[in-house]
């Protein structure tokens, strides 16, 4: 297993599939913590504002951290242990992810309040890891990229409609000299 890295574009952070996987774990960890940590903001902010109506400081931030911290130990986790048994077995595989995916079952059970989770969420959260990993190494995107409609604030001036204006073709002939 090598760790080098494909030249690349620059930019000022770092995604996971940057380097190969077993390859800059710390770094891994915290983009999969960062994911969870955006994902677990916006479900408290949700929480907060349409659900539970907390009213004062001290539990608005205990439904933030009733989110996000668990979102956040299942991001570092999955990283933590994918790229942990991919060292320890000496291969790159699906099962490393499905491993990575099963690790965070109890993390789910203590968010969710059940013990139900533990079993089967983790599985549910392997199977996507397997799932995830066989999209990255047969490079097919699961979600793709939709372009918007009218994707800049300058799109105003662009033409969208499906036929051109009839009075555009015309010939203006007043006040020409032939």
């Amino acid at each position: 297993m090598t760790c080098e890295c494909k030249e690349q574009e620059k930019r000022k952070y770092y995604r996971y599939y940057d380097t190969p996987d077993g390859c800059d774990v710390f770094k891994k960890v915290l983009v999969t913590s960062r994911y969870g940590a955006i994902t677990g903001l916006i479900l408290s902010t949700y929480d907060v504002l349409m659900y539970s109506h907390a009213l004062g400081i001290r539990q608005i931030m205990k439904r933030y951290a009733f989110h996000t911290v668990p979102l956040v130990l299942m991001g570092a986790t999955f990283a933590g242990v994918a790229n942990g048994v991919q060292h320890l077995r000496a291969k790159d595989d699906i099962f490393n992810y499905f491993i990575g995916g099963v690790a965070c079952g109890p993390i789910l059970a203590y968010y969710l309040g059940s013990y139900h989770a533990v079993l089967l969420g983790g599985i549910g959260l392997g199977i996507v890891g397997m799932i995830k990993k066989n999209a990255i190494e047969n490079n097919f995107t699961l979600f793709p990229h939709v372009q918007g409609h009218m994707g800049t604030i300058r799109s105003w001036r662009n033409d969208y409609t499906f036929v051109p204006d009839p009075r555009d073709s015309i010939q203006h002939t007043c006040g020409t000299n032939k």
